[in-house]
């Protein structure tokens, strides 16, 4: 299993934006010199911080990229008023791109069947960095040699041309369309302006998307928030359409869940700090007073620690 590190900086809990920050496990990309939005799946907070991230040089240390050096350009940066996770192994590796890793440089024999689009798919969601549904069609079969462009893709991009190079150093192009899909909250019934949401006022369904960040993706996301316009009945719930505008109190009793895989623990809390539905705080456990914990707000009487 691969250890993950979360790091949190520390922001006024009315002001903080929430920001996921994901670097896969292997990077594929012929580049000295990378943008963390290159590399990353970037997603919360608004417009202008993730593009201020997306924009972070981050330099590999030969065939790999250590987290610390992710680290030092987020500290270094002008997103200091973020909350920000970083979910990333110690070491991601680097690899050139191929498909799936390992793009085979001999040409196959006319006898061989070509190859589908579809054999892509892995290649490309590790290029966007992208965990949701993926499709991808295109008028001809994957040509032979090394995929060498593009470096990466944008989640939601809808064609993109990709460049392989053989043995021989010929170059073919493929142009392919994709379809991204999420799973998304869909409104179960008219949800009216001012209303609060609540589990109940939702159900989950993949949706097609051309950027990530839109929708909101599970119940614990959102519950607890306001809406700030009419919500149509099943339509998915944009997370620009909420507000949250309840502060929960430091101080207050809650339940801490602690989430490993399928399992679940409960735990008797206090609140550290105020904090918002979705937004992260430090939660005190009642039986043990040195355990301090981050915790992510989920309504008035809960908060979720995951584990990983």
């Amino acid at each position: 299993m691969l250890l993950f590190f979360a790091l949190v900086l520390a922001a006024d809990a009315h002001a903080a934006q929430n920001i996921r920050i994901e670097v896969p496990e292997v990077i594929y990309t012929a580049k000295n010199i990378l943008t963390l939005g290159q590399v990353a799946k970037i997603s919360g907070g608004n417009v202008q911080t993730r593009r201020i991230l997306s924009a972070l040089e981050v330099y590999p240390d030969g065939e790999r990229l250590p987290r610390d050096e992710v680290l030092r350009a987020i500290n270094d940066s002008d997103a200091a008023d973020a909350r920000i996770e970083l979910y990333m192994p110690t070491y991601s590796r680097i690899e050139a791109p191929g498909y799936e890793g390992n793009f085979t440089e001999t040409p196959e024999p006319s006898s061989q069947k070509s190859r589908s689009p579809g054999e892509l798919i892995p290649l490309i969601r590790s290029l966007a960095a992208w965990h949701g549904g993926l499709e991808i069609s295109a008028s001809a079969p994957v040509p032979d040699g090394r995929l060498i462009d593009p470096a990466s893709i944008v989640p939601g991009t809808g064609a993109v041309t990709l460049r392989f190079q053989d043995k021989d150093g010929k170059i073919k192009s493929l142009p392919v369309r994709l379809n991204w899909t999420q799973n998304a909250m869909i409104a179960s019934h008219n949800i009216r302006k001012g209303d609060r949401i609540e589990a109940r006022d939702m159900f989950s369904r993949p949706v097609k998307i051309t950027r990530p960040g839109m929708y909101a993706s599970s119940p614990d996301e959102i519950a607890g928030y306001t809406a700030n316009r009419n919500i149509k009945q099943g339509e998915p719930i944009l997370l620009n359409a909420l507000t949250s505008s309840n502060i929960i109190k430091r101080g207050r009793q809650v339940k801490i869940i602690a989430r490993f895989g399928s399992a679940t623990a409960t735990v008797d809390g206090v609140l550290m700090e105020d904090g918002r539905p979705g937004e992260w705080v430090k939660v005190r456990r009642l039986d043990d007073r040195k355990v301090v914990l981050r915790a992510r707000i989920i309504n008035e009487n809960m908060v979720a620690v995951e584990v990983e």
